[in-house]
């Protein structure tokens, strides 16, 4: 996964938490490790990059439109199918850790949709 890709997926975990306005310890754990496991090669240090995330997830959550739109924007950078099926994985395994909701599985399968066509 490029560097590019790993805020972009940060970015949409973060959002996914406000799919449910309910951010569980499991969830918030997964989070974590999948952060870490993912890497950091940016010259923004991991902690300030977290802070921005969460602010541009707090923001697009204000609204439906603003929503589809960071999720069309940020699901821009998985352009191959491999990246995608990874990124759909992590997500899909955050949102299960404390259980489904409708919430959060409508914000999958809108997350699905902003996918651009894969290669």
């Amino acid at each position: 996964m490029t560097q590019i890709q790993r805020e972009a997926l940060f970015d949409l975990l973060a959002l996914s938490i406000y799919a449910d306005a309910h951010i569980s310890l499991a969830e918030e754990d997964l989070l974590q490790q999948a952060f870490v496991k993912k890497g950091w090669k940016s010259t923004l240090p991991k902690q300030h990059f977290i802070e921005l995330s969460f602010a541009r997830a707090r923001e697009a959550a204000e609204s439906d439109d603003s929503m589809i739109d960071y999720l069309t924007e940020r699901a821009a950078a998985f352009d191959t199918l491999k990246a995608q099926k990874e990124a759909c994985a992590v997500i899909k395994s955050i949102l299960e850790a404390d259980g489904e909701t409708a919430e959060e599985n409508e914000f999958y399968a809108l997350f699905e949709q902003c996918l651009p066509q894969a290669d």
